[in-house]
């Protein structure tokens, strides 16, 4: 029992990095051409379909996380990408042209990189691996596919911040999407909320002030303007508490517009009052 934990112990790594496919090392200004795979660029009757998965890495690719592009050649050619935990800037996907009609796969690296790659292929019913072949130039007789569409799907950064649809994070936002979203329930946390307007003695100053305001700027006060809005979108927690603030200001106005259509109210009822018992003394 000893002898085979000590094996399986020393068997470890190798297993591991097996695993993990093929080790990609770029040494000083030196540039490779990973070969992934290859086939036919638009196939309707045979589905074939490339995962290639990239986890760097060291030296530059420090920074790198783990990348997979499905690739797929249905109708037509279609590359779908998905990179979690870091960045994926040491390397690129290329597709050639090769003269025997199919289209051969490629990353290119940049200098002072190390990573491992690993590709497998399904074609028909049986899943081909690939093993990858690394060479520092490219074969004679082929033609890059430019420009080469690759759809990035989700992507996510070291720092926990997340794109969707979108080929990179942004720092200012844990979530950035490229499209529309739908959800049954959206909780948005604000602070100091403007229940404040109806505090004694705040001042919610005068229609009049209002009306002037308005015909110089073209929007309400505090409120950003139109262009404001295109350039930067808006802040949904910010702009949730203005607009309440201008509907309870709003309901000041309103309330204060009733107290005086009472009064003008009670002043006609009296005003008509005295006129009809006027009319009636002889």
């Amino acid at each position: 029992m000893k002898k085979i934990i000590i094996i399986l112990f020393f068997l470890c790594p190798f297993l591991l990095k097996a695993q993990y496919g093929k080790e990609v090392v770029a040494n000083g200004w030196q540039q490779l051409y990973v070969y992934l795979g290859s086939f036919p660029p638009d196939d309707a009757s045979n589905l074939k379909k490339m995962k290639v998965e990239i986890l760097g890495g060291a030296w530059e690719s420090y920074s790198t996380g783990e990348t997979v592009f499905y690739i797929s050649n249905r109708n037509e050619l279609r590359i779908t990408k998905f990179t979690n935990g870091g960045l994926s800037d040491r390397y690129s996907l290329h597709a050639y042209n090769n003269p025997n009609g199919n289209l051969d796969f490629y990353l290119i690296t940049n200098s002072w990189t190390a990573m491992a790659v690993k590709s497998c292929m399904l074609g028909g019913n049986a899943t081909q691996l690939i093993t990858n072949t690394v060479t520092e130039t490219l074969p004679s007789g082929l033609v890059e596919i430019t420009p080469l569409n690759i759809r990035p799907i989700q992507t996510s950064d070291h720092e926990g911040n997340m794109a969707i649809n979108m080929a990179s994070t942004d720092a200012n936002y844990k979530l950035s999407v490229n499209g529309k979203i739908r959800t049954k329930e959206v909780r948005v946390e604000a602070a100091n909320w403007p229940d404040y307007v109806f505090e004694e003695g705040y001042d919610v100053g005068t229609l009049k002030g209002l009306e002037s305001y308005i015909k110089t700027n073209k929007h309400l006060p505090e409120m950003p303007s139109a262009k404001e809005i295109e350039a930067n979108g808006l802040n949904v927690s910010d702009m949730l508490k203005l607009q309440q603030k201008k509907i309870e200001e709003l309901t000041l106005h309103l309330i204060e517009k009733d107290k005086k259509i009472d009064a003008l109210i009670e002043r006609v009822e009296v005003l008509e009052y005295k006129s009809k018992t006027d009319k009636q003394k002889p």
